[in-house]
């Protein structure tokens, strides 16, 4: 059961990064909401794979801690979708060239404030009360695996970066092979 649970899914995963194989935009702003949501998923299905692998849960632990995990992730989202729209605000207001007032800055860095320690507490009370599912181990695993899982794609972004740094670097040196004529001539 276990097997054929992880098996659906990679499936799943593999078939959304295949849909999401095309470029993209760098910023999300330029991404349509669409696109987003398909990102979100496969990002969700990618950590639900992972947290299955790392935390090496029991069937029954399985069925009861995805559900908690599921709406977890809703409510953590939820906050992080007002942060962005404090964000783009300000970026829009400082974008118009309006002259923000100090009380409108001290304001708006009081609600992103307020609302990461908000997610910083919804995140200790899911560890916490995840103990009824998990043993301390995987508990322990469990309040590591967001850094880890964080580290290991900073990682692999430098890696596709670097590639990508690199493909342009020989672009680059094609084209000056195939310009005859200096650089301002």
């Amino acid at each position: 059961m276990r097997i054929l649970y992880i098996f659906i899914t990679l499936s799943l995963f593999i078939s959304q990064s295949i849909l999401n194989a095309q470029d993209t935009p760098d910023y999300e702003d330029e991404l349509p909401d669409s696109l987003i949501e398909e990102e979100k998923k496969a990002m969700q299905t990618m950590m639900i794979w992972k947290l299955t692998e790392e935390l090496d849960l029991e069937v029954e632990q399985a069925d009861k801690f995805f559900p908690r995990f599921r709406e977890h992730r809703k409510e953590v989202d939820a906050l992080k979708d007002e942060e962005r729209t404090i964000g783009r605000s300000l970026n829009t207001n400082m974008k118009s060239d309006k002259k923000l007032t100090g009380a409108e800055v001290n304001q708006m860095i009081k609600k992103s404030t307020s609302l990461r320690k908000k997610m910083a507490d919804l995140e200790e009370k899911f560890l916490l009360e995840s103990g009824d599912i998990l043993n301390p181990n995987q508990q322990a695993k469990l309040g590591l695996f967001k850094h880890k899982m964080m580290k290991n794609m900073k990682g692999k972004m430098k890696k596709r970066h670097k590639r990508r740094g690199m493909r342009e670097d020989k672009k680059l040196k094609r084209g000056r092979k195939n310009n005859k004529r200096g650089f301002w001539n």
